[in-house]
């Protein structure tokens, strides 16, 4: 997954992820890429939940880890245990992008994929934090990803990991500092949760910034 959406007003992301404070905030964005900073849910250090700001991209950039990490794997790497234990945050969405690619069509088609009946939803992440020259402190994060399955699956490959209510409030649980302990929430969602329509191809460029970004072409709607 390269590119998702984050169509919400930020009091809707404080309320329904009952974050304590908003501290740094990105406005709504409907085609995030990597590298960009974006709004996650995190616990501060008075261990409360708050809204902040960070990179897309762990570094080095372009490492293989650095966008998506290996649901299935992630809990191996001695590289992730500490962000496994207590650096896991929350992604607000509510959508993401796959390609689509048709047999009679050379280039692959921008499909949004959308969770039924949840317009706003948290992928599970990780991040790592650290405090630049100037003494102010910068985060970078990745996003944990799960094989898909169904019709989905011919098209792609790995679909983020959902997190439903349980989920958001036991990752974000400060009290379990031990990834064993909340590791059955990296789950996919079955396919019949998910639904995904054609959008322009525009969003291939991750400059491109406008509504059609997740307009429904097959339906005129989303």
């Amino acid at each position: 997954m390269d590119r998702f959406a984050l169509k919400s007003d930020i009091t809707q992301v404080a309320d329904q992820f009952k974050v304590w404070a908003i501290k740094k905030q990105v406005s709504s964005r409907l085609n995030i890429a990597p590298t960009q900073s974006v709004t996650i849910i995190m616990n501060d250090r008075l261990r409360q939940r708050a809204i902040e700001e960070a990179r897309w991209g762990l570094y080095p950039f372009w490492a293989k880890d650095s966008i998506n990490a290996d649901g299935e794997r992630v809990g191996s790497k001695r590289y992730f245990n500490r962000m496994l234990n207590s650096r896991r945050c929350v992604v607000p969405c509510t959508g993401f992008f796959g390609w689509k690619q048709e047999e009679s069509v050379k280039e692959p088609s921008a499909m949004h994929i959308v969770v039924d009946r949840r317009p706003l939803f948290g992928m599970a992440g990780i991040y790592d934090a650290w405090t630049n020259p100037k003494g102010v402190e910068e985060r970078a994060f990745t996003i944990l990803t799960m094989p898909a399955s169904g019709p989905m699956a011919a098209w792609q490959q790995r679909l983020p990991v959902i997190l439903d209510e349980e989920g958001v409030e036991a990752w974000l649980n400060p009290e379990l500092a031990d990834y064993n302990q909340v590791r059955t929430f990296v789950q996919p969602l079955e396919p019949f949760q998910l639904r995904a329509y054609p959008v322009t191809s525009a969003v291939v460029d991750e400059r491109y910034e406008a509504p059609d970004c997740v307009l429904d072409l097959g339906l005129g709607t989303v």
